[in-house]
């Protein structure tokens, strides 16, 4: 909620998705669209995504609702942006703990981030890879 950006800003999102048949412990704020349906495309629909933008000199918001299509694409075929925030989600679950933390690690968080460290004019990505270097230490 309130998450705004200004004109030409780009964000990166990362979804929990829930699936069918698992008690969902987040408040609902919509119906839920996918919880009893079966699938007659293959269920290949994962999630809708809404947002909603103002466009300039208004004061009104326009929704934008999208479906999200699994197209199944292997992570190395997939973009340095998105290996890179897979990374700091990983990092983020490790760090924690998190039941659903899965087969993550710092070494994987790693390996993600120096695969996809791309261009990094100010140092940032390198700086976070320092960081779970340091992370890695003091948890052991």
């Amino acid at each position: 909620d309130a998450g705004e950006l200004g004109a030409g800003h780009t964000v990166t999102a990362i979804y929990e998705i829930v699936p069918p048949g698992v008690k969902n412990p987040a408040e609902q704020t919509d119906p839920l669209k996918y919880q009893n349906t079966t699938p007659k495309d293959g269920g290949n629909e994962v999630m809708t995504l809404k947002f909603r933008y103002k466009p300039i000199d208004s004061e009104k918001s326009i929704l934008v609702e999208t479906p999200v299509i699994d197209k199944k694409v292997a992570l190395n075929s997939s973009s340095e942006n998105f290996r890179f925030s897979a990374s700091v989600a990983a990092f983020g679950m490790v760090l924690r703990d998190s039941k659903f933390k899965g087969t993550a690690t710092f070494d994987l968080a790693k390996l993600l981030a120096e695969g996809s460290k791309g261009k990094d004019p100010e140092g940032y990505r390198a700086d976070y890879i320092k960081l779970i270097d340091q992370a890695s230490k003091l948890k052991k």
